[in-house]
């Protein structure tokens, strides 16, 4: 049985039936579509990663499964490269467990991110010390927000949606978020703009060759979560505990 603290948990059940409401019908059928406003902050007209900082709670993934998504990145640019961003490198490949702050550098945004800083750094290091592990297997390519292409992660079994959504609500203590969490791997950002009819059908043939490909599979431990800070979509930097 459920102890207390778990049963506002979200269920496996319930995580399948959210996530698998969007990442299946991600584009529009038969139209193009405009990408999200917000995207102008993190890349330019031409498809130029831009600075943008903030910090970010993730979990690191083996090379292996790095490896693998940086397959369906291959084919993604090869099929759509002309609507997408600059490639992100395979060493940013990772889960995001909690987002915090950020946006373009300012003094405010650091002021912000010293001030969450220690409790974030606090709570990671207890985490990374937690027995077991999460296992989590790859669901769909799709397209997130009309922001980027990312391909889904789900948990296998209910014990490890239960460690999953644990872990979010640690941080959602310190930075309360008011959506909820649907893990990914980001392969690449949109150019900002309107994707033509044409366009939106190519990204569909690449969510399709997705669909078709081997399940990517990763057992996520305490040991790989990770206090990150970032300065553009392709820099990470982890600090040290």
């Amino acid at each position: 049985m459920d102890s207390q603290e778990d049963r506002h948990l979200e269920t496996l059940r319930e995580f399948l039936e959210r996530t698998g409401s969007f990442n299946q019908s991600s584009l529009p059928i038969g139209c193009g579509m405009d990408t999200n406003p917000g995207l102008t902050r993190k890349v330019s007209a031409e498809g130029r990663l831009l600075d943008y900082h903030g910090n970010t709670v993730v979990y690191r993934l083996p090379d292996e499964a790095k490896r693998q998504i940086g397959i369906l990145q291959d084919k993604l640019y090869a099929v759509c490269g002309d609507l997408l961003a600059e490639p992100l490198a395979e060493d940013t490949f990772h889960i995001t467990l909690h987002d915090l702050v950020s946006g373009p550098a300012s003094p405010e945004l650091e002021r912000a991110m010293r001030e969450v800083e220690p409790a974030v750094m606090t709570r990671t290091a207890e985490r990374s010390n937690e027995p077991g592990t999460i296992r989590m297997r790859s669901s769909f390519l799709f397209n997130m927000v009309n922001t980027s292409m990312v391909l889904g992660f789900e948990p296998e079994d209910e014990e490890s949606c239960r460690r999953l959504m644990r872990n979010y609500e640690v941080f959602q203590d310190i930075v309360a978020l008011n959506y909820p969490l649907t893990p990914h791997v980001t392969l690449a950002y949109f150019k900002p703009g309107t994707i033509r009819t044409e366009q939106v059908g190519r990204l569909q043939s690449v969510i399709d060759f997705a669909r078709a490909q081997e399940v990517i599979r990763v057992e996520l431990s305490g040991s790989m979560l990770e206090y990150q800070i970032f300065s553009s979509m392709n820099c990470y930097r982890t600090q040290a505990q």
